[in-house]
């Protein structure tokens, strides 16, 4: 299987649409190929940060795309990907995936603490964060041991975007992990998080919630003056999310994000999310807690999208 038969078929598998012989032969070329297993994860990763570029673009513009936006926002990602990303974005928006190893093998797991995961501490700092280690976005409180949602914001680097979402973030150094990364470069840092809408059931507007996971290398504390025009620099992201009408037998739903984590990786944002899909929209009762980062370093690929 060549390299472009095998970009088609991540497509395939990425939809689901493989049969259980093009399945076998699919995980075959991925076991026996080191090359092909990097190409899999690379497509991913790239697929992922597409995904969530065109998704703040389409909320940013609202009703469309100019020609001359779509050509400037295309500039930072390389020809031989652009093709292949476009199927595999369509994936992404018809199908809510997540990692899963196909291997029988244990997962190393190890818990790295993000500050005030649980809101225990009664502090949200307004505008985006300009070093490590606190909660800091749009307006929202803490009561009762939970993150409280209250109004969307715009973006101080944006001027010209619009307020869709009420956003929260944490900004985290990742260099103290380096030592207990795999060294087969198949280290996952994964972000969870509990969200809840607690209004009464099929309250519209719906909502939708977000739990976005972005690796960057470089000063951490420079990142706020091109925030969010800074997300293509990403060298990794990854992004989970749930639309809600108000309270459900399901209760408290649970996002959970991953990427891959790049060598050169010296911080990540964490950024969690409520977005009414209707505006002007109020967000009461929409709360986030228990927001937790895990580093995962998995057994040998192949690596398996499956359907939540």
């Amino acid at each position: 299987m060549n390299d472009t038969d095998f970009l088609a078929q991540a497509m395939r598998y990425q939809d689901g649409v493989l049969t259980p012989d093009e399945l076998a032969a699919f995980e075959t070329a991925m076991r026996d190929d080191p090359a092909k297993r990097q190409l899999f994860a690379d497509t991913q990763v790239r697929s992922m940060a597409l995904h969530d570029r065109f998704r703040q673009e389409a909320f940013q513009s609202g009703c469309g795309f100019s020609r001359t936006s779509e050509q400037k926002r295309f500039t930072w990602i390389t020809r031989p990907i652009t093709a292949m990303a476009a199927g595999l974005v369509i994936g992404l928006f018809s199908a809510s995936i997540v990692w899963a190893i196909s291997s029988p093998k244990a997962t190393t797991e190890r818990l790295f603490s993000l500050l005030n995961g649980s809101f225990d501490e009664m502090r949200v700092v307004r505008g985006f964060p300009h070093q490590t280690g606190f909660w800091s976005g749009d307006e929202a409180a803490i009561r009762d041991g939970q993150l409280r949602f209250i109004a969307p914001g715009s973006d101080s680097g944006d001027p010209t975007g619009r307020a869709i979402s009420c956003d929260v973030f944490q900004l985290v150094d990742l260099r103290p992990l380096r030592h207990v990364l795999s060294p087969e470069g198949d280290s996952v840092l994964e972000l969870s998080a509990d969200f809840r809408d607690g209004r009464a059931p099929n309250t519209k507007p719906s909502v939708s919630f977000f739990g976005q996971l972005y690796l960057f290398s470089g000063d951490p504390a420079s990142l706020h003056q091109k925030w969010p025009q800074s997300i293509p620099e990403a060298l990794a992201s990854g992004s989970a999310q749930v639309t809600t009408l108000g309270s459900d037998a399901k209760g408290v739903r649970t996002l959970n994000a991953k990427c891959l984590i790049p060598a050169q990786a010296d911080f990540a944002v964490i950024q969690i999310s409520a977005r009414p899909n209707l505006r002007p929209a109020k967000l009461d009762q929409l709360s986030a807690d228990n927001v937790k980062l895990t580093l995962k370093n998995q057994p040998t690929l192949p690596v398996r999208i499956v359907q939540r």
